[in-house]
């Protein structure tokens, strides 16, 4: 997509706007792109945990001081345009952080019959989970999470489901439920969905880093891990910390779910470099594109940053759909893929074992 293209789209955006609806971009193609509800919802049915009630609020010092201090690093890996607070956090309620906003759009693209597609979703998961780890890890409904409640099934959201089966892949894949004294590190790992559930739900974890550079992000996982009580196992690190400690942990996994997809290629290629330069053998992405690799610019063209993999030796070893079931799959709606990806010259089997 040229420049030209590039501000016609924005212009059509605008305009769309106006009507409470976002335009979002599914390839470099100018006709290629989605209608979504512009705004979230929550559900605010189930009270706030009371120590918590109080904190999670936009002008918490603590966060206030956190933006400031993000703000004013010169570091390579800062996000674009795509997460200015005005644009992208603008249905963000911090106090109900879980519910469909810009870290999980759990509602509004499911159109009609949500309740439908989040049974035959729950059903898939639920037969792939030969480990029971859907008894190990539930779902309360917490900071206005979506739920869904069936008699045959456990109470469903997209934060439980999609962490199970992300876990699964990684399972058949690389063997995560089998293994030991292993790290990993989520880069984007907004307010801590997978680390909470990776910490209840896999015994062999050593310990699980998170990584984020929207300010809200940090303050968010930090509170919520907390909350979950899944220290110290998960450990959420400040963006101008975070290379030293990835360097002297050493992870054997990282994963990155429709983080890079609203990154432009500059930060990726800073972030992969990093995971390169601290011997990071394996990664998981799922991008925002189906199995495309598009990065996203300051002026919304998108960018093809397989390259960038390629250059620092990731090489592609396993794709599948999110979902394997292709009538689930268009039932649902579902285009996602999973992609695992190794770096050349790294033992599988020296991994963690």
């Amino acid at each position: 997509m040229n420049h030209v293209s590039s501000r016609l789209f924005l212009t059509v955006r605008y305009l769309v706007g106006l009507f409470g609806l976002t335009l979002t971009r599914t390839s470099t193609e100018i006709t290629s792109y989605r209608i979504h509800a512009g705004h979230g919802r929550y559900d605010d049915s189930r009270p706030l945990p009371a120590e918590l009630a109080a904190l999670l609020h936009d002008r918490n010092p603590d966060l206030v001081q956190l933006r400031r201090r993000y703000r004013e690093l010169a570091s390579p890996f800062r996000p674009g345009r795509f997460w200015r607070r005005s644009r992208r956090l603008r249905d963000l309620d911090l106090r109900y952080f879980r519910g469909d906003n810009a870290y999980v759009w759990q509602l509004r693209q499911l159109g009609d019959n949500a309740r439908l597609k989040f049974f035959l979703f729950a059903r898939y998961v639920s037969s792939l989970d030969t480990h029971k780890l859907l008894d190990r890890t539930t779902e309360d409904g917490a900071f206005g999470c979506w739920t869904f409640d069936f008699e045959s099934l456990p109470t469903a959201s997209r934060d439980l489901l999609d962490s199970i089966n992300e876990i699964y892949f990684l399972d058949r894949h690389w063997g995560l439920l089998s293994r030991t004294d292993f790290t990993v590190v989520d880069i984007g790992a907004g307010y801590g969905r997978l680390a909470h559930r990776m910490v209840e739900s896999v015994p062999g974890l050593k310990r699980y880093l998170c990584v984020d550079a929207i300010p809200e992000s940090t303050f968010l996982s930090e509170h919520y891990l907390r909350h979950r009580r899944v220290e110290p196992k998960a450990v959420v690190l400040r963006l101008d910390e975070m290379a030293e400690r990835l360097a002297a942990e050493r992870p054997d996994l990282a994963v990155n779910v429709h983080s890079f997809s609203e990154m432009p290629i500059a930060a990726i290629e800073a972030w992969i470099d990093l995971l390169a330069r601290c011997g990071v053998p394996t990664l998981l992405i799922v991008p925002n594109e189906g199995d495309r690799l598009l990065s996203l610019e300051d002026d919304y063209l998108r960018r093809d940053f397989a390259p960038v993999l390629a250059r620092h030796g990731y090489v592609l070893a396993a794709r599948e759909p999110t979902i394997a079931d292709p009538d689930v799959r268009e039932l649902v709606g579902a285009g996602d893929w999973f992609l695992l990806y190794r770096r050349v010259g790294t033992d599988p089997t020296a991994e963690a074992s």
